[in-house]
């Protein structure tokens, strides 16, 4: 589940254990614990730690487990954590549970749509970073950009990664100048959780996103092992290396260190197009973060964070001393730092557990250097946010409200030039201050029906009013039947050249009919409505367990700026949406255990993305009409755990070259193809892990995914129209080590 700080001082914290044969404590995974006299409760993890929702219906909890005498624990007066050590049931000599939950599944107690994934879930593959933590989900589909910068987007419901908002711990967190290369910043071993809700969210959050929320939980110091290492090296030499240090300083204090460094050191030319397949480059990223707990009902938290990375490629034997703004040979490099502090602090009032408030800020700095052959492009961020979350309950526990203020400040300096032509320099500066309220009311019955309605109002300086209101349903038809309903608006400025970075790895030059460069380059913030409808079904099938879901979503834009790429393949053209721009997504999926520890995943995903151009209504470019895919996951009783998954991508509109001479023509659709990757996992113990994997298993590859790669200075040149893999065949292998 996931929580701000406010929502988090309503909850319990404890540990369950029992003693070993040398009388140290082992936690205890998946016990059960529950308010006496209720239903409510949760289960411990595999670290023996749970945290439960306080409750004015009882102060009492029962810890108990298959085996184990139960236990009831007075948490009356209790405001800080607790530790429950079970005795063993002596007359009970051998105790068998099991039990079956996807490492993926939809939250069927939110009464928002809430796909979790797990640390379970994330180890089916290296998961180097948050671009990579998607290989096993099917609602969240990757890409690249270009075919030389190695720059991952996401994409939901079609859209690109930008129309959805990607927070950390529900704090904004990859934007802005981020939400290009942001996504390749959040080491995967860093990673606790992460949850994706499609279509609107929750407007405590914000009002930018639009296809979705992915909330990404970092490893925090009550829940992280004492140390953690991982390891990773690929064949084409890419290596990484992640710390994780725990420790619990004082009894109130908490800190974690998280480190990671990883390095691209050599080049590769698979395909032998003169071009890096992958940019060399290295990146080191920290963050070192404390945890308070008072005991008397405060809690606080806060973060600093530094990343510095760089990455650099173009052409074989590139040399920016010697080549860089040259004709000799094509380079490019994008460096990026950030420096950044995060911080939380919240008070739950210790004789009404429902009533609590808590203050989240967010203050960063973002510098951006980046040239590509002749191109120029240099940016600064300099980002504040603010919000103030107060909760309680309007006359019991069923009726639920949020309300508070919050203030964005965002500040950008960024420049677009051609260093080798006169007059084609672009500057593009503006200022945000957006200060806003919002007012959230919930209604839960705890068996049948639930509702979530929110609205907020944002005061742009530069664009007025923005208002959002939003709307959650959901209605169990059976124990295991569930139905959701949701609509509302999101709104976002775009930042059109970061987020269409792929056209600065070409030739295409920039258009922009109406630029007011104050004004967010000419353009009002995208804004789109969102409705969305899910059906879920938890079924029995030859006494093993399994989901079924189905869900759709339509999104309608009634403003954009619009990027079309097919008004001249030479140039990439802006202009505000005249008529329509939508995407419907249909997508179905089913999780089932066909036998014991074997796991299976199937997914169809049909989408149909268009929009109005200025040649007519076309399908988006680069987006797949369609997906299916498949996941299968194995795990014995010796340790080892092997996941294979397959993915079919439908075709993709190429967008129109035929003005290009014909030696530089594409076709106008792409054609199909079967992405298959796989990997293996031995546990040694508690302690150690080792992986060995494979990614694109039957080797395919685009064979020419630059046009004119021979002449990367000409008209045409243009490595953007990438619609499939331009890597071969890549093996990796990595270890962790982990104290608890």
């Amino acid at each position: 589940m996931t929580f701000s700080i406010s929502s988090y001082a309503q909850k319990l914290m404890g540990l369950v254990v029992e003693k070993d044969n040398q009388g140290k404590d082992q936690p205890v995974a998946g016990a059960n614990v529950y308010w006496l006299g209720t239903t409510k409760g949760v289960s411990t993890k595999e670290n023996g730690v749970f945290l439960i929702d306080r409750t004015p219906e009882s102060k009492k909890l029962v810890i108990s487990f298959v085996g184990y005498r139960s236990d009831t624990v007075d948490v009356a007066d209790q405001q800080g954590n607790i530790k429950v050590e079970l005795q063993t049931d002596q007359y009970l000599q051998e105790v068998v549970v099991e039990g079956w939950k996807p490492t993926s599944n939809v939250n069927l107690a939110s009464g928002i749509n809430v796909i979790e994934m797990d640390e379970k879930e994330l180890f089916k593959a290296a998961c180097c970073n948050l671009s990579e933590s998607f290989e096993t989900n099917p609602s969240v589909d990757v890409a690249f950009t270009d075919a030389i910068t190695g720059t991952r987007q996401i994409q939901m419901l079609g859209l690109s990664g930008p129309n959805t908002m990607i927070s950390l711990e529900n704090m904004p967190g990859v934007r802005g100048l981020a939400s290009s290369q942001g996504i390749q910043f959040i080491p995967g071993t860093w990673i606790n959780s992460i949850q994706v809700t499609k279509g609107v969210g929750s407007v405590v959050n914000g009002y930018e996103s639009i296809a979705g929320q992915i909330n990404v939980e970092l490893k925090k110091p009550q829940e992280s092992d004492k140390l953690y290492v991982n390891g990773y090296i690929n064949q084409s030499a890419r290596m990484e290396t992640n710390v994780i240090v725990t420790s619990q300083v004082t009894k109130k204090w908490a800190t974690t260190f998280l480190v990671h460094g990883s390095a691209r050191p050599l080049e590769m030319d698979q395909n032998n197009d003169s071009f890096l397949d992958f940019p060399k480059g290295n990146q080191v990223n920290l963050i070192n973060r404390w945890v308070y707990n008072s005991g008397n009902g405060w809690l606080g938290q806060f973060s600093l964070k530094y990343l510095t990375d760089l990455k650099q490629g173009g052409q074989t034997n590139f040399d920016p001393s010697r080549d860089k703004f040259t004709t000799s040979r094509y380079g490019f490099e994008i460096n990026t730092d950030r420096y950044e502090f995060t911080g939380k602090l919240g008070y739950q009032f210790p004789d009404k557990p429902y009533k609590s408030f808590g203050l989240q800020v967010n203050a960063l700095t973002h510098q951006h250097r980046s040239y590509f052959g002749l191109t120029q492009h240099n940016a600064d961020e300099k980002y504040g946010y603010a919000n103030f979350i107060y909760q309680s309950i309007i006359g019991d526990t069923f009726h639920k409200f949020k309300m508070g203020v919050s203030l964005v400040y965002d500040d950008y300096n960024e420049s677009l030039a051609r260093v080798d032509l006169v007059g084609t320099s672009f500057q593009f500066n503006r200022t945000e201050v957006v200060p806003g309220v919002f007012y959230e009311y919930s209604y839960d019955d705890l068996k049948k029906f639930s509702l979530i309605a929110g609205i907020r109002v944002d005061q742009h300086n530069l664009f007025g009013s923005i208002v959002t209101p939003r709307l959650h349903l959901k209605y169990n038809l059976t124990e295991t039947t569930t139905l959701r309903a949701s609509t509302g608006s999101g709104t976002r400025v775009a930042n059109i050249i970061t987020e269409n970075s792929g056209f600065l790895a070409s030739s295409r030059s920039l258009v922009l009919p109406n630029s007011k460069p104050d004004k967010a380059y000419g353009f009002s913030p995208d804004q789109a409505w969102v409705y969305g409808f899910n059906f879920n079904q938890e079924f029995t099938l030859d006494y093993r367990p399994g989901n079924f879901s189905l869900d759709y979503f339509l999104t309608d834009f009634q403003n954009q700026a619009v990027a079309d790429w097919d008004v001249d393949p030479t140039k990439l053209t802006f202009y505000s949406l005249k008529g329509k721009s939508f995407s419907h997504s249909i997508q179905a999926q089913v999780d089932y255990q066909v036998a014991r520890r074997f796991d299976v995943r199937l997914a169809y995903r049909w989408l149909t993305v268009e929009t109005d151009y200025l040649s007519g209504r076309a399908q988006r470019p680069l987006v797949p009409r369609d997906r299916a895919f498949i996941n299968l996951a194995y795990k014995t009783k010796n340790g080892w755990a092997f996941d294979y998954t397959v993915t079919r991508v439908g075709e993709q509109r190429i967008p129109n070259t035929t003005s290009n001479p014909a030696v530089y023509r594409l076709p106008a659709f792409s054609s199909p193809f079967v992405m298959m990757n796989a990997q293996a996992t031995k546990d040694f113990g508690d302690r150690w892990s080792v992986y060995l994997g494979i990614e694109n298993i039957t080797d395919y590859n685009l064979a020419n995914p630059i046009v004119a790669a021979t002449e990367p200075f000409n008209t045409y040149f243009d490595s953007s129209m990438v619609w499939g893999p331009v890597f071969g065949r890549m093996w990796y292998a990595g270890f962790r080590y982990r104290v608890k």
